[in-house]
């Protein structure tokens, strides 16, 4: 049997239907700083896919060119990882954000019908928090594997430095690095 809509229901509604926005206004800050996220890595692959493309032609000025090659190819490939990590969070996102949208809507459905859909706003809601759940976890990863590939990359640098001194090629300050 329906519930009878009281007087003060449209605000009460209407109140409800703003709780989402929390919701909705904390996916928004993820979604623009994925998204940044994104770009960075997609300009870092467009970065050592110039440089190995150089090497791979001989126009490179740089030394230890296997090596580099090497490194740029392990780069690329932790890159890859994280552009597919920041992919499902992007993706995970919008749908969260869909679905914050909809508990709103199934908000106002609900009073209209009744009180008789209360089951979709809670069933969205869940499952737009859920999703952020989701979408978080891998950002968590793909930033641990930003850390793990920025430690990597000054490790190879370092050892560089290291070789080309002691092959007698380096600076003569042995204070660097």
């Amino acid at each position: 049997m329906p519930m009878p809509i009281a007087l003060d229901a449209p605000y009460e509604t209407l109140t409800a239907m703003i709780t989402p926005a929390i919701f909705l206004t904390a996916n928004a800050s993820l979604i623009i700083s994925t998204s940044n996220r994104m770009s960075r890595v997609v300009d870092r692959i467009r970065v050592l896919n110039d440089l190995l493309d150089n090497m791979g032609r001989g126009v490179s000025t740089h030394d230890y060119v296997v090596e580099r090659v090497e490194h740029i190819r392990d780069q690329l490939q932790r890159l890859e990882w994280r552009n597919d990590r920041i992919r499902y969070a992007l993706t995970t996102l919008y749908i969260a954000f869909t679905t914050f949208v909809g508990t709103s809507l199934a908000l106002a459905f609900d009073v209209m019908a009744g009180n008789r859909l209360i089951a979709l706003p809670i069933g969205l809601a869940v499952a737009g928090v859920g999703l952020l759940l989701f979408a978080s976890v891998n950002l968590a990863l793909e930033a641990l594997e930003a850390l793990r590939t920025n430690r990597l990359e000054i490790r190879f640098y370092r050892d560089l430095f290291d070789r080309r001194l002691s092959e007698g090629r380096g600076p003569d300050s042995t204070a660097a690095l």
